[in-house]
């Protein structure tokens, strides 16, 4: 049973009628999210609560990470509901009703280009950090992250919004453009990154005082793990990235929609690794976890 577009507003026509081989695909990748998404909310939540609960942790770099803790949180309550009911009512009727697919839609595309903007910020901001440290506050401070952050956010509800009117064509395409941009633009900055943190590495450590050398030390370990979050990130995401755009943009057929299933699995995946991955690298906020937990524990005693 097929659903007309102009019943489902501006969202492609979807096709239902090679659902039944879909239907294990579907299934597994459903079971999947409905484990990882409870997780994802938890973790996050988690790491935003232990940067925002201590001033010492919110620092500019420390917020880009908890905005794009935010983004995952919003995956895991919007995003990844949204996708296991499209599956399994896919499976169970051959169709699905169009407010489910606007709000998957909908949600997908205004998380995901939050996710992708940020990443963006948080390598940004580490490149500032280790290529012009004394210059650092001229262009970062909490006040201004949390400004582009709600510039981030306002630009992708707006992106998402413009798909309802006629040009609902070129405003995906601009949207999916821009998540392209920002991944180049987070592969060269975390390649300008490591190139300088080999650099400084390499330099005689006599030279600097010790003050320099732990300062510059920090800057190594917490570029570091922004570079490990940035790895997972795009191996996760490029998938999704390039079956969408090849796709819904080169309006290029797919062989099977089984792509979609297991390459939008992996990006969620993506919102449950990112807190695991801070927390493992970043001890500050390990341990601030720890201690919320300790406290819940307490409390529920």
């Amino acid at each position: 049973m097929s659903v007309n577009v102009s019943y489902c507003f501006h969202l492609p026509d979807p096709t239902f009628h090679q659902a039944s081989e879909r239907f294990t695909m579907n299934l597994i990748t459903a079971i999947i999210n409905i484990v990882t998404a409870p997780i994802a909310i938890i973790i996050n939540i988690l790491v935003i609560t232990a940067i925002f609960s201590c001033s010492r942790l919110r620092t500019p770099s420390n917020l880009l990470i908890a905005c794009l803790a935010l983004s995952d949180v919003l995956v895991g309550l919007t995003v990844q509901p949204g996708y296991i009911t499209y599956r399994l009512l896919e499976n169970q009727h051959r169709s699905v009703p169009c407010f489910v697919m606007i709000v998957y839609g909908e949600a997908f595309y205004i998380c995901f280009g939050v996710s992708f903007m940020t990443l963006s910020a948080v390598s940004y901001e580490r490149f500032v950090a280790v290529r012009l440290r004394v210059r650092y506050n001229t262009f970062f401070s909490s006040s201004r992250v949390v400004k582009h952050m709600l510039g981030i956010w306002s630009l992708n509800i707006l992106l998402a919004a413009l798909q309802w009117a006629k040009i609902n064509q070129a405003a995906r395409g601009i949207h999916l453009i821009l998540w392209c941009i920002c991944l180049l633009a987070t592969l060269v900055t975390q390649v300008g990154v490591l190139h300088i943190v080999r650099r400084n590495r390499l330099q005689l450590q006599a030279q600097l005082q010790a003050a320099e050398n732990l300062l510059r030390q920090r800057e190594a370990k917490l570029a570091k793990t922004i570079s490990v979050i940035v790895g997972v990130y795009l191996m996760l995401n490029f998938p999704v990235l390039f079956v969408t755009f090849y796709h819904q943009i080169l309006r290029l057929d797919l062989q099977t929609y089984n792509h979609y299933s297991w390459t939008e699995t992996l990006a969620f995946l993506n919102s449950c690794l990112n807190p695991f991955i801070c927390c493992w690298k970043r001890r500050e906020i390990r341990q601030k976890v720890k201690d919320i937990l300790k406290k819940i524990t307490r409390l529920g005693s």
